[in-house]
């Protein structure tokens, strides 16, 4: 038995660390071991899918930092229990020990190793075994010690690797990239965006948030200001969920799973309205107040609308032949109260639509000259509206034209 089936056997022994071995790379890499012994062809071809797959990931060919990865994000009883501070049974650490050890052959193997073994499996063939690529290995296996550290203050699996989410037909997505807006980038507002920044602040304390509102004029920066909340305390392990308003049905069992999982989280509702008849209704008022179950202290919801009233009535419902009808009017009015903290975000007037205008042009070093106000002030009444979002469009426009 030959050096790369052994490891092949041995991987194949691993449980706790057993979900690696579902990576596409891995797959392939093994496949190669398990072929060392048999046929050539098959060991060429899934040398090539495991080149393939490592060369066109983030890590571009350097196996040792693909593997780090699977290991340290890898979803398993040993993370999940490490990143709570769970009290451990030692036949699991001592098998997360073990497994880590026969990794770490992996990253002692490199492909002029493997090629080297091929070679003196298949002695008729050593042309073809060349031909195979090469990758990079710039680092060690992470050790026991140091993956439980990691754990400990980033989660575990894809909560410890990305700090944004969608949520979306009952599956939690990574969000890769990222708006990078600071509040720096956001012009006036400063009071609302405070009480953002201390009731977050409060979350990552464990000193008790609110669930906020954030009403008010469209283009006025409540999105934005969820989004640099997030962006001021993502370092400090904050992470943000977001989940679309035809998804909130499932919303109870996305605070039910974000319970569990030892991180912050606000979960966060972009543009909230509602018919009367919408089910999505009873779901947000439930999981705001009224479930049975008790409110998590590792969430806080923060919703955005451009209405007071979330649920749009009609002139039809407050005529209508319910007996109680008082009841009917307040309970539509009652999801907006059912928020801990709402702040308001109100269209500027002229003279500070004209400032944020400057602000944003001077952000971006451009020449302010005597017609800026002027073309400001048109370009808002052609728009209808004197917001922030059309001050940064009107910047953009007036940027183009210097």
């Amino acid at each position: 038995m030959n050096e790369l089936l052994l490891l092949n056997y041995k991987l194949l022994t691993l449980s706790i660390f057993n979900g690696i071995l579902k990576d596409s790379a891995i797959t392939s890499l093994m496949g190669l071991f398990a072929y060392s012994t048999k046929s050539l062809s098959e060991c060429v071809i899934y040398g090539a899918k495991f080149l393939k797959t490592l060369y066109e990931s983030e890590y571009r060919g350097d196996f040792s930092k693909y593997l780090n990865d699977l290991i340290m994000h890898n979803e398993n009883v040993f993370t999940k229990n490490v990143a709570r501070g769970a009290e451990l049974n030692k036949n699991i650490t001592d098998a997360a020990k073990n497994e880590l050890a026969i990794l770490n052959e992996l990253f002692l193997l490199d492909m002029n190793k493997i090629k080297e073994i091929l070679k003196s499996q298949f002695k008729d063939s050593e042309q073809i075994v060349s031909l195979l690529g090469n990758y990079d290995k710039t680092e060690n296996c992470i050790s026991y010690d140091n993956l439980c550290v990691y754990l400990k203050e980033n989660c575990y699996g894809i909560y410890a690797k990305y700090g944004a989410f969608f949520y979306k037909e009952g599956v939690i997505n990574p969000v890769k990239h990222t708006d990078v807006i600071t509040f720096d980038d956001l012009k006036d507002y400063k009071t609302q965006q405070d009480t953002l920044i201390k009731n977050t602040r409060a979350l990552i304390d464990n000193k008790g948030a609110n669930n906020i509102l954030l009403y008010g004029d469209r283009g006025c920066g409540k999105s934005s200001s969820v989004k640099a909340v997030y962006n001021e305390f993502k370092n400090q392990g904050l992470k943000i969920v977001q989940i679309l308003k035809q998804d909130l049905t499932a919303l109870d069992k996305l605070l039910e799973n974000l319970a569990k999982i030892p991180s912050k989280f606000i979960v966060f509702i972009d543009d909230l309205s509602f018919s009367q008849e919408d089910d999505n209704l009873s779901a947000i008022k439930s999981a705001l107040e009224g479930a049975i179950s008790k409110r998590s202290e590792n969430i806080v919801i923060y919703a955005t609308t451009n209405r007071r009233n979330i649920v749009k009535e009609t002139f039809s419902s407050r005529e209508g032949n319910e007996v109680h009808l008082s009841d009917t009017i307040d309970e539509n009015a009652s999801l907006s109260d059912r928020f801990g903290i709402t702040l308001t975000f109100i269209s500027p007037n002229k003279d500070k639509f004209l400032e944020i205008a400057r602000k944003i042009a001077q952000d971006k070093n451009i020449e302010i000259k005597e017609d800026f106000d002027i073309k400001a002030e048109r370009f808002a009444l052609l728009k209808a509206s004197r917001s922030p979002r059309v001050a940064q469009q009107f910047v953009k426009c007036y940027s183009t034209q210097q």
